[in-house]
C-alpha cells in the first residue's frame, strides 16, 4: 500500500529525473573531444582589460572570427592556434582602424591612425572646411547658364528670369557685353569683354565655371535665352538621375548634335574632364555656331556625344517655330504636356502666355490631386476612432485652436460692409479701410460666388447682415457671414449663414543676408528745450553701459534751437556742451560729439534733420535715432544690428513706454529700474521716434522725396515708399523708455498730429489704473462736500436759535 502511493507521488516527476539523468550523462561523454578548444570563464579585471583595449583601437566591433592559415601537414598544439588568432586579430583591427588623410598626402597611403600621438612624432594640423557638406561631397543641384545678347536682355532674359529662376539653385546669364546698366534687380549677368564673337560664349562660360563653380554643383544646363523652359521638370529630371553618372543629355537634332536652343546637360564629373582640356577647344573656326563649339569642345575631352537618355530618363524637346503663337495652336499639340523645353521664341510676350498656360494646368493639376485626397481621407476616417464625426472642417485643415485658460481665448471681431467692431483693446469702431477693406469685399465677393454656384440663379444677394472674424493660429483666417438674399421664387428675403475659412499657406523660410553684431551703432540723439533736463542722466548712462563696457558705438547729439533761439546772447546748451567735454576728457576718447541744428520755426521734419545730420557719416554707418529717455542696453544695440542690413531691411522697434510715475506707484521714492508689466507701462504702437538704417539706404529713399513733400513726410512713411529694402516693425522687449511729457505740434502734419494725441492720452496709465483715479477722486469730492454742508449747518445754528427766542418773546 506505502509502495503504490509513493509510485503515485513520483510519477508527475518521472521524466523530469529520466531527463536530466541523460543530459549528465551526454555531456560527461561529450568532454574529451572539446577538450582542445579554448573554453575560458573571464573574470571582471580580464574583462575590463578588453573594454580597454577596444576603446584604443576606435571601432564599433572586433571580429570574433578570423581566418587562418592555410592547413599544414603538422597539425598545431592549442597554443600555436591561440597565437595565430591573436595575430590574424590584430591585422585586421589595424585594417579596420579609422584613417585621417593629412594635408599634403595625396593617396592616403601614409595617413595615420586615430588616437594618441606616440612619442616623437609631429602631426600637422588638418584644416577641415567651414561646412560639413564640403567635408561629404555634398553639392547643390542645378546650376542654369542662359546665354543672351544685350538686345534681349530686357525682354526674353527677363521672361526667362520670371520663369525659371524660383525653380533651379542657380541662374546666371552671359553676354558678350560688359559695363552694361542692368535695370532688372534679382538677376545675375555677366559680361565677357574678350568675347570677339558670339561663337567662343560657350567656352568662356566652361572657363568661368572653372573659376567659381567647377565643383559646387552637380549639374549644369546651357541653354538659350530663346528658349522657354519648365524649371520645375528640369529640376525634377535632374534630381531623379545618379550623381555618379556621366551625364551629357539635351535636345539632340537629326545630325546627332544637341542645340542650345533645346537645352544641354552635363554632370560635375563631365565638366571637370572638359575643364583639363579646355585650351585645346580654343582653336574652332568662326563660322562655327555656339552649339557646335560646346559640342565639339565635350566630345574631344570625354570621347561621348550627347544623348537623348540619361538614367532612366528622357530629357522631351519640342520645336514650335512654326506654331502660330497669335492663336496659341501649341496648346492643342500632344507632345506639349511632357515636353520640357520649347523653342525658339520669337518674343517674350509668347514665353509668358506659355508660361500662363502652363501654370493653369499645374495649378488644375493640384486641385485635382488635392480633391482625391480629400477623397482618401474621408474614407480612411470612418476606420479611425471617432468615425467621420472626428473629422475637422474643412478636410485637410487642422482642427482650430483649443485654449487651456480664458487668456489664451481668440476673440472675434465684428464687421459690416462698412464699418469694423473691437479691432482691438482700444477700439470701439472704426471705418473699414486698406487691407481690411479689400479683405472683407474679398470675402463678400467669395461667399456671393458660392452661393451662385450651389443654387443657381435662385438668390439674389441683398446685403450683408453680420460678419465675424478672427486668426487662428492653427488653421488661419475663419469668417462668419450672414447674408440677406431674396428668393426669386418664392418672392420673400430669407438669411443665409457662411461658415469661410482662409488656410494658412505653406511656411518658408526667407533667406536673409548674414551680418554680425560687431557693427558699429552711431547713436542720433536730438535735443532741444524740453529734452536738456534728461540729458545729464542720458550721458551718465551711456558712459556706464557702452563707455565703460567698451561697447562698439558713438554718440551724435544735435542740439535743435528752434525759433532762431540761436540768435540769443547765451547760449541755453552751454552747460550741456562743457559736459559732453568733460566725459571726452575723462575716458581719452572722442566718442561723443555735437551739433547745433538751427530753424525758424516749431515743427522739425525728420528728413531735414536727418538731412543735416547725414552729411556726418559715410554711407556704409548703422545709424541709430535715440531719445533722451530710453534705457542704453547692449541686448538692444545688438538687436539693431542684426535687425538693420545694409540694401536690405530697416528697423523700427515698437519701445515699452513707462506710465507717468506719480499715477502708478503709490509710496517714493519710484523704482529706478522698468519693469515688463502692464501695470508699468505699454509698447507704444503709435511711437516712431526710435528707428535704426544704414546712411546710404537713407540716402537712396530720400532721393524718391521731391523738397515740396519733405515736411509731410517722416522716416517710416519715407522708408515704405522705398520699394528697395524691407520695414520690420516689430515689438523690442529690450527698448524700455522713461515716462515723458508729450508734446503735440499743430505745425505738424496731420497725421502726425493725431497720432501724437492719441499717444498723450494712452501715455498716462492704463483704463483701470485711470478709473480708479477718477473714483478716488470723485470720493474726494464727496467728503469735501459733506464737510462743507457740516461747517454750513453749524454756522447757521446760533442763528436760528435767536429766530426761535425772538419769536417766543413776541408770542
Amino acid at each position: 500500500m506505502v509502495i503504490r502511493k509513493c509510485r503515485l507521488c513520483w510519477r508527475p516527476v518521472t521524466p523530469c529525473i529520466i531527463g536530466l539523468c541523460l543530459g549528465i550523462t551526454f555531456s560527461l561523454i561529450y568532454v574529451p573531444f572539446i577538450s582542445d578548444q579554448r573554453c575560458s570563464v573571464k573574470t571582471d579585471e580580464e574583462k575590463q582589460l578588453e573594454l580597454i583595449k577596444l576603446r584604443e583601437t576606435k571601432s564599433l566591433h572586433v571580429q570574433e572570427r578570423f581566418a587562418g592559415p592555410p592547413p599544414q601537414a603538422a597539425v598545431p598544439d592549442s597554443s600555436q592556434k591561440r597565437t595565430q588568432q591573436d595575430n590574424n586579430a590584430d591585422n585586421i583591427n589595424k585594417k579596420n582602424e579609422p584613417r585621417l588623410k593629412l594635408q599634403g598626402q595625396g593617396n592616403g597611403h601614409e595617413s595615420i591612425p586615430v588616437g594618441p600621438p606616440a612619442s616623437g612624432i609631429k602631426f600637422h594640423k588638418m584644416a577641415r572646411p567651414r561646412y560639413i557638406s564640403t567635408e561629404l561631397g555634398i553639392r547643390e543641384k542645378l546650376f542654369v547658364a542662359v546665354i543672351t545678347s544685350p538686345e534681349s536682355l530686357d525682354t526674353l532674359a527677363v521672361a526667362f528670369n520670371k520663369s525659371v529662376a524660383h525653380h533651379v539653385t542657380k541662374l546666371v546669364f552671359f553676354t558678350n557685353k560688359k559695363s552694361m546698366n542692368y535695370a532688372w534687380s534679382g538677376m545675375t549677368v555677366i559680361g565677357f569683354s574678350q568675347a570677339s564673337s558670339e561663337h567662343i560664349i560657350p567656352l568662356l562660360i566652361l572657363k568661368y565655371l572653372g573659376d567659381h563653380y567647377s565643383n559646387t554643383f552637380d549639374y549644369y544646363m546651357f541653354v538659350s535665352d530663346k528658349t522657354y523652359v519648365r524649371g520645375e521638370k528640369v529640376f525634377d529630371l535632374v534630381s531623379d538621375i545618379s550623381v555618379s553618372e556621366d551625364v551629357y543629355m539635351g535636345a539632340v537634332q537629326k545630325d546627332g548634335k544637341c542645340t542650345l536652343d533645346g537645352g544641354v546637360i552635363i554632370s560635375q564629373s563631365m565638366l571637370a574632364m572638359t575643364l583639363k582640356k579646355l585650351k585645346g577647344c580654343y582653336n574652332v573656326q568662326k563660322e562655327m555656331s555656339m552649339e557646335v563649339v560646346l559640342g565639339q569642345c565635350i566630345l574631344q575631352s570625354t570621347g561621348k556625344s550627347c544623348k537623348k537618355f540619361a538614367g532612366d530618363q528622357t530629357y522631351s524637346y519640342l520645336q514650335v517655330a512654326e506654331l502660330d503663337y497669335d492663336n496659341m495652336q501649341i496648346l492643342h499639340n500632344a507632345r506639349l504636356k511632357p515636353s520640357i523645353a520649347f523653342a525658339p521664341m520669337p518674343d517674350d510676350i509668347s514665353a509668358y502666355k506659355l508660361h500662363k498656360y502652363f501654370c493653369q494646368m499645374d495649378l488644375n493639376t493640384t486641385l485635382q490631386e488635392i480633391e482625391r485626397t480629400k477623397e482618401e481621407i474621408l474614407y480612411l476616417s470612418q476606420f479611425a476612432p471617432g468615425g467621420k464625426s472626428s473629422l475637422s472642417w474643412p478636410v485637410g485643415v487642422p482642427e482650430p485652436f483649443k485654449p487651456k485658460n480664458r487668456f489664451d481665448v481668440i476673440h472675434w471681431q465684428y464687421f459690416t460692409a462698412t464699418h469694423l467692431y473691437f479691432d482691438n483693446d482700444y477700439s470701439n469702431e472704426k471705418v473699414l479701410s486698406g487691407v481690411n477693406k479689400l479683405d472683407v469685399d474679398e470675402v463678400i465677393k467669395l461667399a456671393q460666388d458660392k452661393l451662385a454656384k450651389k443654387y443657381k440663379k435662385r438668390y439674389t444677394f441683398s446685403r450683408l447682415v453680420n460678419g465675424y472674424r478672427r486668426f487662428d493660429p492653427y488653421r488661419g483666417m475663419e469668417y462668419i457671414v450672414d447674408f440677406a438674399l431674396v428668393d426669386n421664387v418664392e418672392k420673400k428675403t430669407i438669411e443665409k449663414r457662411l461658415h469661410m475659412v482662409r488656410p494658412l499657406g505653406h511656411v518658408e523660410i526667407i533667406p536673409m543676408p548674414y551680418v554680425t553684431e560687431n557693427t558699429q551703432v552711431n547713436l542720433i540723439l536730438p535735443v532741444s528745450d524740453e529734452d536738456k533736463n534728461e540729458l545729464g542722466s542720458f550721458l551718465d548712462s551711456y558712459a556706464q553701459n557702452c563707455l565703460d563696457a567698451g561697447d562698439n558705438t558713438n554718440l551724435l547729439i544735435v542740439f535743435i534751437y528752434k525759433n532762431n533761439s540761436h540768435l540769443l546772447d547765451e547760449d541755453k546748451f552751454y552747460v550741456l556742451k562743457s559736459m559732453i567735454t568733460y566725459y571726452n576728457n575723462k575716458y581719452h576718447k572722442e566718442k561723443i560729439r555735437w551739433v547745433n541744428y538751427e530753424t525758424a520755426s516749431v515743427y522739425v521734419p525728420d528728413l531735414m534733420l536727418m538731412d543735416s545730420v547725414s552729411q556726418h557719416f559715410l554711407p556704409e554707418s548703422l545709424l541709430l535715432l535715440s531719445t533722451v529717455g530710453m534705457d542704453l542696453a547692449t541686448e538692444f544695440f545688438n538687436r539693431v544690428r542684426m535687425n538693420s542690413i545694409l540694401n536690405w531691411q530697416v528697423f523700427f522697434p515698437i519701445g515699452f513706454w513707462q506710465y507717468k510715475p506719480n499715477l502708478i506707484y503709490d509710496k517714493r521714492p519710484y523704482p529706478t529700474s522698468i519693469d515688463l508689466k502692464r501695470n508699468v507701462g505699454h509698447f507704444d504702437v503709435y511711437s516712431y521716434e526710435h528707428s535704426s538704417f544704414y546712411n546710404k539706404d537713407y540716402q537712396d529713399a530720400r532721393k524718391n522725396i521731391p523738397a515740396k513733400e519733405v515736411n509731410s513726410h517722416d522716416l517710416f512713411r519715407m522708408f515704405l515708399k522705398h520699394k528697395k529694402v524691407h520695414v520690420l516693425r516689430a515689438i523690442e522687449p529690450t527698448l524700455k523708455h522713461r515716462y515723458k511729457t508729450i508734446n503735440c505740434i499743430q505745425s505738424s502734419p496731420r497725421y502726425i498730429y493725431e497720432r501724437c494725441r492719441i499717444r498723450r492720452l494712452e501715455a498716462l496709465a492704463n483704463r483701470s489704473q485711470l478709473a480708479r483715479l477718477i473714483f478716488e477722486y470723485e470720493e474726494k469730492m464727496e467728503k469735501l462736500k459733506m464737510k462743507k454742508k457740516v461747517i454750513f449747518k453749524a454756522d447757521e445754528s446760533p442763528a436760528a436759535n435767536s429766530k426761535n427766542k425772538k419769536k417766543t418773546q413776541k408770542s
